[in-house]
């Protein structure tokens, strides 16, 4: 009796041993701890000649925001880090091009915080499936990623466009693109799982929101007038649009709030229209619409009437 109730204690004692030691290596075994990764933000690709890509990684830099750095592109705001940085390597391809930066990097590169993908306007011509296959494909990757055409070079808009409010570009992307056009719907918002479906679906060309890098109309408080390289900001300006995956054009801001009145895709906006009685201008703004299209087919010819029903004031 004596010996099974020794066996019987030392076989529990081997039990929570056990136990303990699961509870250690459950979920640890493949850890990285957060100081060890680096965090993108934004990624912007472009064609650098043939077969070959320029593509730009936008790290978040925790200590230059934990300091307060200053947003304005990257500028360091009263002598502390920029909260970002930018890496660009030349490569055939992405993975290639992340293999390089993970050489230069001491941190694991992540793209968890990946906000959106920057593509530039000659490689849009060029055709962008092969590059929109690796983000589709890659497993830290969210089809809730926004996708944005560059007027020009996606590498500009990663290192110039400085954000006016948030201290990290990538993530005032993601605010912009968020935020509900109430007031000037004039660029077309459109997420990686959406641009995936509309490049690849006969039938169905893609709009993409377009973005290019201005001066800034009015300088941030205590910036000087001159002497400085961070008076730019990000600008979305019209779209662009695709026929498969090549780039074909852009349409400007009135055309585009077209194309998603067309779409009812609007969530709002402000028109200014003359008033024909009066000769005067009286603007209308609405607050919600839908827009029904219907194909017109005769005998030599196909046409679409679109009805669109908008409410609102005056």
């Amino acid at each position: 009796m004596k010996f099974t109730v020794a066996r019987l204690k030392i076989q529990l004692l081997f039990a929570i041993i056990l136990i303990i030691f699961s509870v250690n290596l459950s979920g640890c075994w493949s850890r990285v701890e957060i100081e060890r990764m680096a965090f993108i933000s934004m990624v912007g690709v472009d064609s650098a000649g043939p077969q070959e890509l320029l593509v730009s990684f936008q790290f978040v830099n925790p200590g230059g925001l934990a300091q307060g750095g200053g947003g304005g592109g990257g500028g360091e705001g009263g002598g502390g880090e920029k909260p970002f940085f930018v890496l660009s390597v030349k490569a055939r391809s992405i993975p290639l091009a992340l293999a390089k930066v993970s050489q230069e990097s001491p941190h694991r590169v992540r793209f968890k915080q990946l906000n959106a993908i920057i593509l530039g306007e000659d490689l849009g011509k060029e055709g962008v499936a092969h590059v929109i296959d690796f983000f589709v494909r890659h497993w830290e990757m969210r089809r809730s990623i926004w996708v944005v055409m560059a007027h020009g070079s996606a590498q500009e808009i990663l290192l110039k466009g400085a954000p006016v409010q948030e201290k990290v570009p990538g993530v005032a992307v993601k605010v912009q693109m968020e935020t509900p056009q109430a007031f000037n719907p004039t660029f077309y918002p459109v997420v990686l799982g959406d641009f995936l479906t509309d490049i690849s679906e006969e039938g169905r060309d893609a709009i993409v929101a377009a973005a290019r890098v201005k001066p800034m109309q009015e300088n941030k408080a205590g910036q000087s007038e001159t002497g400085s390289t961070e008076n730019n900001q990000l600008v979305f300006e019209g779209s662009g649009v695709f026929r498969g995956d090549k780039l074909v054009g852009y349409l400007g801001p009135s055309e585009t709030r077209g194309a998603r009145w067309i779409k009812g895709k609007i969530d709002g906006g402000i028109y200014t229209v003359p008033t024909p009685s009066e000769g005067l201008w009286a603007s209308l703004v609405t607050t919600s619409g839908s827009s029904h299209i219907e194909p017109v087919i005769t005998e030599d010819n196909i046409s679409f009437r679109i009805e669109i029903t908008d409410e609102g004031y005056v």
